[in-house]
């Protein structure tokens, strides 16, 4: 069984589709196609359930990934393992939300790159659900999630971080610094991420609970246009205290607090507990852990 044909299989399995694999692995579309068919002829099952342009997994595909997955990594074990090096090298793959990219993630990734150099980082931004499912399917070293506590028996959690989820508004609005009661959010227009977010959910139910009807305005995965929008006067809304802290210093925004609203969250990094952790793995866990774990102060 040739190890090029399971990492084949593997980036198959990522991205649900052969010619994008190819691209990736710097292959013709062809020599992945035959790769697979190989693989497939060894184990005497399908690896792919093939509908148009896209690949699905297969039950026994699910279940090779698995070994696949070990294999790859036993090979980075062995090459590290034998060459004796203290240096990072290999390609460190990190699931990351949107909200956290720009913020809690951006100085890790910095101090990262420049420790390790060697190091291809590759950077999956995606919504937890998503993450999750490529970390449980070993296509990810590791996730950087905002969630309610994640419980999973197959993920190790490296870290946890309480996070507050603030409402704020521009300055001149009359809720500014206040404390309003959720009914009188029926005549605001929200500007809000999308339906997928926890933090949302969590809103949603918490007016659902008060039946207080919402008008949206917007719905945008891109927290700083939420924020520059706010900030213009354009609506109102919320997100994690990380992500304000930069407006709120420079007095594009304020904040308010509405009663029986408050929202939590949890900054996680998790990591498979199977999957083999290579020193560039270790290293990234010790740099965001020494930032996830520094004292930050928010301004409101």
């Amino acid at each position: 069984m040739e190890l090029r044909n399971i990492k084949s299989f593997i980036k198959v399995a990522e991205f649900e589709n052969f010619s994008k694999a190819a691209e990736t692995l710097g292959y013709a579309q062809s020599t992945i196609t035959t790769q697979i068919q190989l693989l497939e002829d060894e184990l005497g099952v399908s690896l792919f359930d093939r509908i148009g342009k896209k690949v699905f997994l297969s039950e026994k595909g699910r279940q090779f990934l698995a070994y696949a997955n070990s294999m790859a990594k036993l090979e980075e074990e062995a090459l590290e393992t034998i060459s004796n090096t203290e240096t990072p090298s290999g390609i460190l793959q990190i699931g990351i939300i949107e909200s956290i990219v720009f913020s809690t993630a951006e100085p890790i990734l910095e101090e990262f790159l420049l420790k390790c150099p060697a190091v291809t980082l590759k950077v999956k931004i995606g919504t937890n659900l998503e993450l999750l499912n490529l970390l449980e399917k070993g296509l990810l070293d590791a996730v950087l999630l905002l969630d309610s506590p994640i419980f999973r028996p197959e993920l190790e959690n490296i870290f946890t971080a309480d996070t507050q989820i603030f409402f704020f508004c521009a300055p001149e609005h009359p809720f500014a610094g206040k404390n309003i009661s959720p009914e009188q959010l029926k005549t605001e227009t929200f500007l809000l991420t999308e339906q997928n977010c926890n933090y949302r959910d969590s809103f949603d139910k918490l007016m659902e609970k008060h039946a207080v009807p919402i008008n949206y305005c917007i719905e945008c995965g891109i927290t700083s246009y939420i924020i520059d929008f706010v900030a213009k006067g354009m609506g109102i809304s919320f997100l994690p205290d990380y992500c304000l802290a930069t407006a709120l210093r420079e007095n594009k925004i304020r904040t308010f607090t509405v009663e029986g609203c408050s929202i939590q969250m949890k900054v996680q990094l998790l990591r498979h507990k199977q999957k083999w952790s290579s020193l560039a793995e270790r290293r990234f866990f010790e740099i965001a852990g020494r930032h996830l774990s520094a004292d930050c102060t928010f301004p409101h």
